[in-house]
């Protein structure tokens, strides 16, 4: 029987030769990073073999087929899909490590023995970091995705954070949302879903589906939006696009001036502040418009929650709220821990059996309570129960009172502009990425005031905000009820770390949608689930805002 090194080095041949030939698999790839580690003969010849195969690395290109193995693994705050980009970085990384660790086999072959360790540490960085720019400035345009609104994307294939640049030529679809996309130039375009673009050039947008908003400051003109049937070049202007499914564009001057050339015609014309124009799929140009657009033009994306950042545990996993940047009144504004107004609980009806967490490293007799909340994310009551339609009545409070929950704020929250209140749901990742709708009834003296129902978060599943949730315990429904009325868990059945992990989606409340007027101010809310599917929301951390000043 062959013993284990002599079975490990033909099976580190037989992944060698899958990496070779290209069919190596995500699993592959972890057993041969394995056979890697601490083997410098099996690493000299890896690196042999990619060396073999340079003519699939220029200018930091990788073929798509090539493995991810590293020798040093990094706590990472999101993981995400494959690209040739992240692939070309992580096999370079391979690469210079490779190179470190079998550098002594290939001293006499490569004549450097009189160059120090260090020269090569530096000269090898210096390399890998030129090509990696070069890559991103050969394949990556100056245009970036500087805010978004409920944003969906569909077949990207890089996640789309904001500040990231937009690769050239790539087939971009909106399908959801608003985007705003900051050029070179300082030209803006906002685009409304369902939309599909490109970039060609640094100064040239191609919209093929959808609607766009540009704004060109002084500086930007000469900017371009190609459709499939027209050219429209900003003359110093502000003017919106909106491109029909078979190709037809419509055109329209807020202010300024811009210049419509129907493609393959050699027709052209200039329009002014309030014209506009119609170019056909027969790419005849008409005055005015084929349909009317109404406030086609969108000047700014709306106020909304923008992003959040937690503390962290050890694995890098969210574990509190850390600090929120919401834009409110048009201008982005980041609020600290000290700035949140902080809610407490007093009555909480659950829908299920399961309601509420504790951390995973809390006491065993550890349950939630009524009182202040707080910010750890791991740590509140979940699954309120609630209703389709809205409650009518007075709410009544105790084990057999209405189902949900009421949460009264330790100050007024006031109504500015934008959000006002911040609502976290942890959403587990077997569930739906939309978020759980909800029902909010506000506490307040307004006789005009009235319940609204939220649906749509502005970080939810489709986001790469949204980040994990550290580690909990859940909490499970017994008969008692604590002397305040909370309900007691049963803990025998509370000790199991739950090993489904949850994303933390959130969503701005703006106190205009419960016809709150402007300066006026609620107490608190009582919470209902909105029973429009199967699923519960988990509000594990809720926070009120300062008012605007």
């Amino acid at each position: 029987m062959p013993d284990n090194n002599q079975k490990n080095d033909e099976e580190f041949e037989r992944l060698l030769s899958r990496l070779a030939d290209g069919s190596l698999d995500q699993a592959d790839a972890e057993a041969l990073e394995s056979l890697l580690i601490d083997q410098p003969e099996r690493q000299a010849a890896y690196l042999e073999t990619m060396w073999l195969d340079a003519s699939l690395i220029e200018l930091g290109g990788v073929d798509s087929s090539a493995p991810e193995l590293n020798f040093i693994r990094f706590q990472q705050k999101h993981a995400f899909p494959f690209s040739g980009l992240a692939l070309t970085a992580i096999a370079l990384v391979c690469l210079f490590v490779a190179v470190l660790f079998v550098l002594p086999l290939f001293e006499q072959r490569n004549q450097f023995v009189e160059r120090e360790a260090v020269e090569l540490n530096q000269f090898s960085k210096m390399e890998e970091t030129i090509t990696v720019n070069n890559t991103q400035d050969e394949f990556y345009s100056e245009a970036r995705f500087i805010a978004g609104h409920r944003t969906v994307f569909r077949g990207s294939s890089s996640p789309m954070l904001i500040g990231s640049r937009f690769r050239f030529s790539e087939h971009y679809m909106l399908q959801e949302g608003l985007i705003k996309i900051l050029f070179a130039s300082g030209a803006e375009v906002i685009l409304s879903a369902p939309a599909q673009f490109q970039i060609i050039h640094n100064e040239e947008l191609v919209v093929n589906l959808g609607k766009c908003s540009v704004y060109a400051p002084a500086g930007a003109e000469g900017f371009e939006v190609t459709t499939p049937t027209s050219q429209v070049v900003d003359l110093g202007t502000r003017f919106s696009v909106e491109v029909a499914e078979d190709g037809a564009s419509s055109v329209s001057v807020v202010d300024g001036e811009a210049e419509v050339t129907p493609l393959m015609k050699s027709q052209k014309r200039t329009l002014f502040k309030g014209d506009s124009a119609y170019v056909s799929t027969d790419l005849n140009l008409r005055e005015g418009v084929e349909k009317t657009q109404g406030d086609a033009y969108v000047a700014s994306i709306p106020d909304r929650l923008v992003a959040y950042e937690a503390i962290q545990d050890d694995l890098g996993q969210a574990k509190a709220l850390s600090t929120l940047t919401v834009q409110r009144g048009g201008l982005s504004r980041i609020y600290q821990r000290d700035d949140f107004i902080l809610p407490g609980i007093n009555h909480f009806r659950p829908q299920t059996n399961v309601f509420g967490i504790v951390p995973a490293n809390a006491p065993p007799d550890e349950y939630n309570r009524f009182g202040p909340m707080n910010l750890l994310f791991a740590a509140g009551f979940i699954n309120p129960g609630g209703q389709k339609d809205y409650f009518e009545g007075d709410f009544v409070s105790g084990k057999e009172g209405t189902p949900g929950m009421n949460i009264v704020f330790d100050q007024p929250i006031i109504n500015s502009p934008g959000p006002d209140i911040i609502i976290f749901d942890a959403q587990s990742i077997a569930h739906s990425l939309e978020g759980d709708g909800f029902h909010l009834y506000p506490k307040t003296d307004h006789p005009n005031a009235h319940p609204a129902t939220f649906r749509k978060y502005d970080i939810d599943g489709n986001s790469a905000e949204a980040q994990l949730m550290t580690g909990c315990r859940l909490t499970h429904l017994s008969e008692d009820i604590a002397d305040d009325g909370a309900p007691l868990p049963k803990f025998g059945q509370s000790q199991l770390i739950n090993r489904v992990p949850s994303r933390l989606f959130a969503i701005g409340i703006d106190l205009d949608d419960l016809n709150i007027p402007p300066g006026g101010s609620i107490t608190g809310f009582f919470l209902q689930d909105a029973q429009d599917d199967k699923d519960c929301i988990d509000p594990v951390v809720i926070v009120g805002l300062p008012p605007v000043k």
